[in-house]
């Protein structure tokens, strides 16, 4: 067994942990990083399912731009969004950019200047790009970790539960992929494990994301905020799976079901167009109930459920007329003119021809807007504990920018380092704290239980019922599933050998129900949350969402 004291665990291996061990070492701690894979090929941040990440940030030097993106992000979070974690977002995302050009992070520029163009959801154009996705972003931070001997790594490792006492975070235990056993003390803890889509069947993040952090946090005893709202988004399927920016629908491509047939028009009101449809959404690349691109994800969605879905249960996307004329006449109020060259060269790179291919496409799982609720210091309810990242709630509420979670990242990433550290002077680790659920965990990891193919019904379930039009009895068929691959796994016999996959499948159980117990609450329609048994907006539910293990019919 591999027992260590430090002053600060990051658990994670994205853009915000990185971040945050860079911070809480500058800042005088001992760090050990744990993550389950080595960094940049750890974590959503760095996973190549996008030809580009979206930054925001405003322009100091322009007369309120910096409060202009406060003012969007507040706008597009509806009532949800904590003002105040919002506005140190728009605050310090300038210097955040100057800090990642000094790591030699390098972003699109044109005629001299930054290249920016209007993201999804905001009002102003903001949205730096970085080529590569988050790739380049955790590369320049990984140089600058091995820089930093107070730094540990451990990337094979897996956290399985927190380490408490009086109510204080003081640690964290797991498994290192081969089998080892790792307890570590420390003063605080960051988490920084991201989100939790690996629960649906389609979704755009790698593996080793599985909603870690969400279900580590719950148990100890920490607030969830706002789990019913997440990114839902169009993707490639084949011959490709990437996102399906939301620019490339200003093109107006041709859109046809399996059998060939178009079908867009069959899901608009009389008062709309299928083109009207398309132009709406050529604002942003997540899924909103707030416009009239919602009937997109509807449509498509409604296609693969009724099964008129191609062999992949997608639709298909003709873009063959995007050609390099037709795009120069497109109005470019969303950043076509620039970004349609940037797909077609990033596509081509991966063999595909996307003028003379068909494309697949279907509805996404892409992000979670929710998680641990954190204060102005990154601090969760749990004192000690510290979250940055997606797994952090409360800076993005029902809707988020488009190009704003890169960014939360870095600056909360930084906050929550920093401070860790700051506590960790104020409450050195010692070996004083336990995990009173360590027992049972222990029973978990080694069930003989069919974890991947339990995984997989939990996927199939969730992407039919979770994604586009919740209803009352699609959420409760989702609660009801959970309770029995549960029991399932309570009834099963313990082996010898610990299988790490059985706690990514019960991490993602728990996230399935935090999200599907707080749709449930919420009987309207509001961002990302879409009911189609409540479809309109209501201010009865203006208040963000608690969720916490002191609510006992949330509790596996």
């Amino acid at each position: 067994m591999l027992e260590l004291l430090t002053d600060v665990i990051i658990i994670g291996g994205g853009g915000a942990a990185c971040r945050a061990a860079i911070e809480a070492a500058d800042s005088g701690a001992s760090v050990v990083l744990v993550t389950k894979l080595t960094p940049t090929k750890a974590g959503a941040t760095c996973y190549p399912v996008a030809e580009m990440a979206g930054y925001n940030a405003g322009n100091p030097v322009i007369c309120h731009d910096v409060e202009k993106h406060y003012m969007d992000i507040v706008s597009a979070g509806q009532g949800m969004a904590d003002p105040k974690l919002a506005a140190i977002v728009a605050s310090k995302a300038p210097n955040t950019i100057e800090q990642l050009e000094k790591w030699d992070v390098h972003y699109e520029r044109e005629n001299g200047d930054y290249y920016i163009f209007k993201s999804c959801f905001s009002n102003y154009p903001r949205t730096h790009v970085i080529r590569g996705h988050g790739e380049p972003i955790v590369s320049a931070m990984l140089k600058q970790i091995q820089m930093r001997p107070q730094i540990k790594i451990i990337s094979d490792g897996t956290v399985i539960g927190l380490l408490m006492h009086n109510g204080f975070c003081r640690g964290a235990w797991g498994y290192i992929t081969a089998g080892e056993k790792f307890i570590i003390h420390s003063g605080a803890v960051v988490m920084a494990t991201g989100g939790s889509t690996q629960a649906f069947e389609r979704n755009l993040s790698p593996n080793d994301v599985t909603g870690d952090g969400y279900s580590l946090g719950f148990e100890a005893g920490a607030d969830l905020v706002n789990m019913e709202f997440m990114q839902i988004g169009i993707g490639f399927v084949k011959p490709v799976t990437n996102i399906f920016n939301g620019y490339i629908w200003a093109g107006l491509p041709t859109l046809v079901n399996g059998f060939g047939t178009a079908f867009l028009d069959r899901y608009v009101p009389p008062q709309i167009t299928a083109r009207d449809v398309m132009y709406e959404h050529r604002k942003h690349f997540p899924f909103s109930s707030s416009d009239h691109s919602k009937y997109l994800e509807i449509a498509i969605q409604g296609e693969i459920a009724d099964g008129r879905g191609t062999e992949n249960n997608a639709v298909i996307a003709d873009l063959s007329n995007l050609t390099d004329d037709y795009v120069k006449n497109i109005k470019d109020d969303c950043g076509i003119h620039h970004m349609w060259p940037v797909t077609r060269e990033y596509l081509g790179s991966k063999g595909v021809d996307v003028m003379n291919t068909p494309m697949e496409i279907c509805c996404f799982a892409h992000a979670i807007n929710g998680g641990l609720k954190i204060d102005e210091n990154a601090m969760t309810t749990i004192p000690g504990l510290f979250a940055a990242g997606e797994v952090a709630g409360g800076p993005h509420g029902a809707d988020r920018l488009g190009g704003n979670m890169m960014v939360t990242c870095q600056v909360f990433g930084a906050i929550a380092g920093a401070r860790a550290a700051i506590w960790a002077v104020l409450n050195r680790a010692d070996k004083i704290g336990k995990d009173s659920n360590s027992e049972a965990k222990e029973s978990l990891l080694r069930k003989n239980i069919n974890a991947r193919g339990r995984m997989k019904e939990l996927q199939k379930i969730n992407q039919r019922n979770l994604l586009v039009g919740r209803t009352e009895s699609g959420l409760n068929q989702v609660l009801e599933t959970v309770k029995l691959i549960n029991s399932q796994i309570e009834s099963s016999p313990c082996g010898n050998r610990v299988e790490l996959d059985n706690f990514a499948l019960y991490s993602e159980l728990q996230v399935t129900n935090f999200i599907a117990y707080a749709a449930r609450l919420r009987k309207e329609s509001r961002g990302s949350h879409h009911r189609s048994d409540y479809e309109q907006r209501d201010e009865t539910f203006c208040k963000p969402q608690i969720l916490n293990n002191t609510m006992k019919d949330i509790q596996l």
